[in-house]
């Protein structure tokens, strides 16, 4: 459902505006549940661009092309998104939870509202529209302890010296020339004990992420949505479970 009230105030101004949406997660998930777990009556809200297609006219995501080719891909919710949340209610996430490349946010969130389980919720993104929009989706959905995090995968030497016990990511293996630099940021930041679920809606980039991970010495399993082992499929929609092997730093491209 899509509402149409006034902005956050936070949210700066974009081509096209914003639209405030509420997804019911009883129907959006495809699963049951009781209330309050991700069944009937259970839902969380989003402040969402109110059509993402018209960013591509705007002046500073123009710019900010120019200067590093970035596209302003944040502004969907991608397919993949709804199944990733199933995904996340069949497994048990807890802990420090940090979402790489989250966009709106919509998986870290329902990981912390609708997943039943205690954690810490840090959402990041690196373009700033998507991290303004992180803070009051997060803020909309009663997260006020959740931190928000300008992570850039090629600085990581900028960011704070911390460690996660779960890493998501959602439609973030498109291009295989970003793996190193994912691979990177999820070794600099997951706990030894920790697992890094990235989620994929069976493109044809899979085995190479997975070639790579295994090649720099990490223990990969990949599964459905269910949690059960599966093979790479193109159209399948398939969870990269990544965890500490004796994982290594691979410079080159």
């Amino acid at each position: 459902m899509i509402e149409d009230p006034l902005p956050d105030p936070r949210l700066p101004a974009i081509e096209g505006g914003w639209a405030l949406r509420t997804f019911d997660l009883g129907n959006v998930l495809h699963d049951g549940g009781p209330e309050g777990d991700g069944g009937a009556g259970s839902s969380i809200r989003l402040w969402v661009p109110a059509d993402p297609d018209r960013l591509l006219d705007d002046e500073a995501v123009q710019e900010r092309n120019r200067a590093n080719d970035s596209m302003p891909y944040w502004a969907w919710l991608w397919d993949s998104a709804p199944t990733m949340g199933h995904a996340l209610r069949q497994r048990k996430i807890r802990g420090r939870v940090l979402e790489v490349g989250a966009g709106l946010g919509f998986n870290g969130i329902v990981a912390a509202t609708q997943t039943g389980e205690a954690l810490e919720l840090t959402l990041s993104d690196h373009d700033p529209l998507s991290l303004a929009a992180l803070r009051a989706n997060a803020d909309l959905n009663q997260l006020r302890t959740a931190r928000v995090w300008d992570l850039d995968w090629n600085r990581l030497e900028m960011a704070p010296p911390e460690s996660f016990d779960v890493i998501l990511g959602c439609d973030v293996i498109y291009e295989a020339q970003g793996h190193r630099a994912l691979l990177a940021t999820c070794r600099r930041f997951l706990g030894d004990e920790g697992r890094v679920f990235l989620a994929d809606p069976g493109r044809s980039r899979v085995p190479e992420l997975v070639g790579r991970a295994q090649d720099e010495g990490w223990h990969v399993t990949i599964e459905d949505a269910d949690g059960l082992e599966a093979e790479p499929e193109v159209g399948a929609f398939r969870v990269i479970v990544l965890t500490r092997g004796a994982a290594r730093d691979r410079s080159e491209p």
